[in-house]
């Protein structure tokens, strides 16, 4: 959910009163399956936003053409990530994703990413990759590699992977220029998880590597692969309510 907070100006949890499915003519970008539904909904509690929101609001939501007769989300109750509109009665969601059903467990989240984006020492946004280096061990499948991230800020992150024999590696995330080798691999959905997952690229960029021999660069290579595989992917899982 990091990352529906990190993109919404305006979070609400809100209660669905009506649903009308608009006609195919009228979303023509509508691949075929797909129907987009206009919702009207009562705000229930504005959880985040930059300006004010109506009681009664509509947004658009697409969702299966087999469920155009009976959507099934009327008095469904739903945390919504998005912005106000033109007018204080319209919401645009964020994504296709950004209505979640709501729980006392959903907001409590939402308010946690919100709450740690505030803090004066948030993780900064990651823009890329500035270096790597790895050292091996004195002993055979011993090594320790250290990667040094760009942020948006400038505010130093780098990342450790530790490997011994016989052990599965260690992952580390350092906010800070000490390395702290007691962290670990970030908690799912956490702002520093979001920052790393949905930041850092696919591979090492070749550049990072230039100054490392063959077998140290396919070290770093390989340690960072399994830091990436550690975090899992960026990308929500589209789950439809409609």
């Amino acid at each position: 959910m990091a990352d529906l907070v990190a993109s919404s100006p305006a979070i609400a949890r809100v209660q669905v009163r009506s649903v009308t499915a608009l006609e195919p003519e009228r979303t023509p970008d509508l691949p075929t399956g797909r129907t987009r539904f206009y919702v009207q909904a009562e705000t229930l509690g504005l959880i985040r936003s930059e300006g004010v929101i109506a009681r009664r609001i509509a947004f658009l939501v697409d969702g299966s053409s087999a469920n155009a007769r009976r959507p099934g989300i009327k008095k469904e109750t739903f945390l919504i990530f998005g912005r106000v509109g033109g007018q204080v009665s319209e919401f645009q969601l964020t994504s296709s994703t950004a209505l979640v059903p709501w729980s006392p467990a959903n907001e409590a989240l939402a308010r946690k990413v919100i709450a740690d984006m505030m803090m004066p020492d948030a993780p900064p946004a990651i823009t890329g990759v500035t270096s790597a280096f790895n050292v091996p061990g004195a002993i055979l499948g011993e090594g320790e590699t250290q990667i040094f991230l760009q942020t948006e800020d400038g505010s130093p992150v780098s990342l450790s992977v530790i490997r011994r024999p016989q052990e599965q590696p260690h992952f580390s995330v350092s906010l800070g220029e000490i390395v702290d080798e007691a962290a670990t691999v970030p908690e799912k959905d956490t702002l520093l998880w979001y920052r790393l997952a949905c930041g850092l690229p696919d591979q090492l960029p070749a550049l990072s590597l230039a100054e490392l021999g063959r077998a140290e660069a396919q070290a770093a290579a390989r340690d960072y692969a399994a830091f990436r595989a550690a975090l899992g992917p960026c990308e929500r899982p589209e789950t439809p309510v409609i």
